[in-house]
């Protein structure tokens, strides 16, 4: 558990249940968004991953190398008072979640009624 950022629509709390493989965030403004750690994995914000996506859409038949990328977290991190970075257990570090952007990706019902396809821009 990473506490104690407290600006507004910034985390009062982010909870990472490996088991249920969902990070929860307590947002300063009360709001509670859950978020599927798949889903994190698969909207990686990295220029790596961005690229890869790119391919992907440009190349459907195109063959990915290297692992599959894994929705395992072995490890997270605080970027400055802004932002978290996980450690995946394929080896893949480089993405930095903003807090803005991961509330207005919130899939709950009231935000987004569900999984946007990408990390969307956040501006709250």
């Amino acid at each position: 558990m990473i506490s104690n950022v407290t600006k507004q629509n910034h985390p009062l709390d982010l909870t990472i249940d490996r088991e249920a493989a969902q990070l929860t965030v307590e947002w300063a403004d009360g709001h509670i968004s859950r978020y599927r750690l798949p889903w994190l994995r698969k909207v990686c914000p990295c220029a790596t991953c961005l690229e890869e996506r790119e391919q992907a859409t440009n190349d459907p038949l195109r063959l990915m190398s290297g692992p599959l990328p894994s929705a395992v977290v072995e490890n997270a991190e605080l970027v400055g008072n802004y932002a978290i970075r996980f450690s995946w257990a394929d080896g893949h570090g480089n993405g930095i979640y903003g807090f803005a952007s991961l509330r207005a990706s919130c899939p709950c019902a009231g935000c987004n009624a569900g999984e946007p396809e990408y990390l969307l821009t956040g501006g709250r």
